[in-house]
């Protein structure tokens, strides 16, 4: 028994659930501990939301030069330096990883290097290539995360078959690349494929692409992905694949078509880590597709083990992961929970990027709202057409009757930056009537959420109302 360490709590996995569980767990004083098999940050500071990000940067730079004669300044054709745009991805991975380990030494968070498997409750043996080491704590948080999986008949094959982790490290850019699943991951390496040349097939079971997305907003991310030359299958899946002499892949589509490319990226689907960390033998129950079902406090079916972030059964966002991180470890903490979550907005980075927080018109509709809908499009909006970004539209959703604030759909340049203040109106119960009374800076891409605001009454002053049903087209 002197051999095992004990902690108040440990964490397993240490992404943007784990980490940020880690810090604010040790800000209450609690003696806390870290469990790593891999890179500190996990999926989305190594594998995800930074690394794509970075190169995402590079896409739309990319397109600005292209187009910068419009804007009265005379370049030569840009071209993409491939290895320099891999190795600024790596210097940003580095510095952000290296920053969590400073933070997590900082706060005195113990970091353990290996892979845990629980044996009871409260205690765990971490195995690494230096042995094993016993650990035990009052709780323990899994924060495991999820990892891209391969529909039946694919298998990862060096730089032909390949996920969205092994995209991050081509060793060339492909000259004709298939993605395959038309969700948030598809469509992003999609549309960043896309905007640096590359030949880009996008092929999607669904009859749409993004279903998480209001419908509007996924015709419109439709519409702008084929303007940019990316050729999209819908309702289709890949029937066969055929080796070419050249090292090519030839892929059956239904009604007899095919498409022949260099790289075929498979983006259709994560799956939780859970495997190997002893949970079905301590009956921890499950929820949606095998990940871990938890209660409103984070906790799971088994008493003072916790699971946040991807790993569990409720949103698959990283930001998402942080706050659930947070709470989890205020409860722990001896705190009240605070986990409500109605007001998750999320971020697609494609081109133009998609961000949306609250219900979509089918949800609202499904749940038995009669509503009224603003919309105002980025063509009719000054600060839009100044920048050259002209494509898109906000969508605000209300309650007819009380006019509650239940959702708000972003289509368009920053629409990631642009969100937070629809977030905070529904975290806040505020009403469409509230957001259409903030004044707004102008000129200011923020103007457009006002005059959506408005438009639920039909009171936008930039837009005449016969425009309105066009507003999203």
């Amino acid at each position: 028994m002197s051999d095992v360490r004990h902690f108040n709590l440990i964490i397993v996995g240490t992404g943007p659930g784990g980490y940020v569980a880690a810090i604010r767990a040790a800000q209450l004083g609690l003696k806390t501990a870290v469990v790593e098999r891999d890179e500190l940050g996990g999926t989305c500071l190594n594998w995800g939301c930074i690394p794509t990000k970075s190169w995402i940067m590079t896409a739309h730079l990319f397109e600005q030069i292209r187009r910068a004669k419009e804007f009265g300044i005379e370049v030569g054709e840009p071209r993409v330096n491939w290895p320099v745009l891999v190795e600024r991805k790596n210097k940003v991975v580095k510095q952000l990883t290296g920053g969590v380990k400073i933070l997590l030494n900082g706060r005195g968070v113990e970091i353990v290097k290996g892979t845990a498997r629980l044996t009871a409750p409260n205690r765990m043996t971490v195995a690494s290539a230096q042995g094993s080491a016993e650990l035990s704590a009052d709780s323990v948080m899994i924060a495991t995360g999820a990892y891209a999986t391969m529909p039946p008949g694919f298998k990862l094959e060096g730089e032909r078959v390949i996920t969205s982790q092994e995209a991050l490290a081509l060793s060339k850019q492909p000259k004709r690349i298939a993605v395959l699943g038309g969700g948030v991951v598809g469509c992003e390496f999609a549309c960043f494929f896309a905007a640096i040349g590359t030949e880009v097939t996008l092929i999607e079971m669904l009859p749409r692409l993004v279903p998480a997305e209001d419908d509007e907003v996924a015709q419109a991310l439709e519409r702008e992905m084929k303007k940019q030359k990316i050729a999209i299958h819908l309702g289709a899946k890949v029937e066969g694949m055929k080796d070419e002499a050249d090292g090519a892949l030839t892929l059956a589509l239904p009604r007899g078509k095919s498409v022949t490319v260099d790289t075929v990226l498979v983006a259709t689907g994560r799956k939780p880590y859970t495997e190997g960390l002893g949970l079905d033998a301590l009956n921890v129950g499950r929820g949606d597709r095998g990940r871990i079902a938890v209660n409103e406090r984070l906790q799971t079916s088994v008493r003072n083990l916790y699971a946040i972030g991807d790993v569990t059964d409720i949103k698959q966002l990283a930001h998402f992961a942080s706050a659930q991180g947070k709470a989890a470890a205020e409860v722990i903490a001896g705190h009240p929970a605070q986990t409500n979550w109605r007001a998750v907005p999320a971020a697609t980075f494609t081109s133009p990027e998609i961000a949306s927080v609250g219900l979509t018109e089918r949800e609202a509709r499904a749940q038995g709202h009669e509503i009224k809908i603003g919309r105002f499009p980025f063509r009719a909006h000054g600060r839009n057409i100044a920048d050259g970004e002209t494509a898109g539209f906000v969508k605000i959703l209300a309650d007819a009757g009380t006019d509650q604030l239940l959702g708000a759909h972003i289509f368009g340049a920053k629409a990631s930056e642009l969100i937070h203040e629809c977030s905070l109106a529904i975290a806040a119960d505020l009403n469409a009537g509230d957001l259409a009374r903030a004044i707004h800076a102008h000129p200011t891409l923020t103007e457009a959420l006002g005059e959506a605001a408005e438009d639920v009454e039909g009171m936008a002053v930039h837009l005449m109302r016969q425009e309105v049903r066009a507003a999203s087209r």
